[in-house]
């Protein structure tokens, strides 16, 4: 028996085959439909689509066979994708690579086979379109004419499959963009309001005299609290605007995010007397899109600062398996009592509490960072026990490639 030869671009073809995401998948009328139309023309029993997988053929569609795929090395369709036309066989018994072949020998006991090799949109072949007999049979021309094109046509099936996946895809991604879309609205219909209509309200008041310095000074703590607070909701949202437009997963050093992060606080951890520390792998590395990793690690180390008070604020990793990293933001500060941890983990739920030094937020923060770890399918938990310290921490595929 002559096993097929390997294609001098089966690294790529495979790679196509992964790509389109269809091996092992559910039935579909089309190609059934495909397959029993070949079976009448041809006027045979046995008609598939096959798809020649590392080690085996697996059949996408298939009629008059019961098994859902056999081992590539016995296959006919191994041997049809090395062709660009048409590999018809007329009496398997009497060809010196079929004789002995398990399929010939036994079950189905082929004769006669006829494969059209099935063409990607990039030129791979990646499988075939054939039919088969138990007996020695010879197609005439219109018979070999219509085989050529229904292999073409389950070309084409697959090309579309591909394009109505990557549709979805693209659907729900935008579904999900618009929800998100829905909810920052609602929030900042709600947030950009409170802090001036604080303002205002005190500005607009009997309790404040404009001619008075003590009064004013009285004022000038409330000024700069709301004036951090809009601040700090609006960079919050020109990162969701640049981050949710275009995502790009890629290889990120964690170290250096985590050290470009605690040089944006040093200023504020100095001012509060907090050490920032890490125990980073130093070439470990993550697959995220790195302006919503940035995005991440940014508001979970400034919330640790903004709850802690001359103590400590650390990074560090852990790995989970062998391609998984858990990435902890572990504070010494207040802690969370736990009917407000209940309220801050419900997902729904946006929490603002002030900081140790009266800091305020919006709470829109810790939305975005779960928003942004959904997207990398990751969530974001919490541990926290009050006067002793919060631990933040999110799983990320951890790359191999260092």
């Amino acid at each position: 028996m002559q096993k097929p030869e390997i294609p001098q671009n089966e690294k790529d073809r495979l790679s196509e085959l992964r790509r389109l995401d269809i091996l092992d998948s559910e039935r579909e009328k089309e190609f059934d439909d495909l397959v029993e139309l070949a079976s009448i023309i041809c006027k045979v029993p046995i008609s598939l689509v096959t798809l020649v997988d590392t080690d085996r053929q697996w059949f996408k569609s298939k009629k008059g066979l019961d098994p859902d795929s056999t081992g590539r090395d016995v296959s006919f369709c191994g041997h049809a994708i090395n062709q660009e036309e048409i590999f018809i066989i007329e009496n398997a018994i009497a060809d010196e690579r079929f004789f002995d072949n398990p399929l010939v020998t036994g079950d189905p006991n082929i004769r006669f086979y006829a494969g059209m090799p099935i063409k990607s949109e990039n030129g791979y072949n990646l499988g075939t379109l054939c039919v088969i007999d138990s007996k020695p049979k010879k197609l005439n021309e219109l018979q070999i004419k219509a085989l050529k094109v229904l292999g073409a046509q389950a070309s084409k099936l697959i090309e579309l499959r591909d394009k109505k996946n990557e549709l979805e895809i693209k659907n729900e991604k935008l579904e999900s963009l618009n929800q998100l879309n829905n909810r920052i609205t609602s929030i900042i219909s709600h947030d950009l309001k409170g802090p001036i209509t604080s303002l205002r309200a005190y500005l607009n008041s009997n309790y404040v005299n404009a001619n008075d310095a003590k009064d004013l000074a009285k004022l000038f703590p409330l000024v700069k609290n709301n004036l951090n607070s809009l601040h700090e909701l609006v960079e919050n949202l020109l990162d969701w605007s640049r981050n949710t437009n275009d995502v790009n997963f890629t290889e990120v050093k964690l170290k250096d995010v985590v050290l470009e992060t605690f040089y944006l606080f040093e200023g504020n951890a100095l001012e509060k007397s907090i050490t920032l520390d890490y125990e980073i792998d130093e070439d470990g590395k993550v697959i995220a899109d790195v302006g919503m990793l940035k995005f991440i690690l940014r508001n979970l180390i400034n919330n640790a600062i903004k709850f802690t008070e001359d103590g400590k604020v650390s990074v560090k990793t852990e790995k989970i398996g062998d391609d998984k990293m858990q990435i902890q933001i572990i504070d010494t500060g207040v802690g969370i009592p736990k009917d407000l941890l209940g309220r801050i983990k419900l997902v729904d739920k946006k929490v603002s509490t002030k900081g140790t030094r009266g800091e305020k937020g919006t709470g829109l923060g810790l939305q975005l960072v779960r928003e942004f770890l959904s997207i990398h399918k990751s969530e974001l938990h919490i541990e926290s026990e009050e006067k002793k310290g919060s631990t933040f921490y999110f799983i990320l595929p951890f790359s191999q490639n260092i």
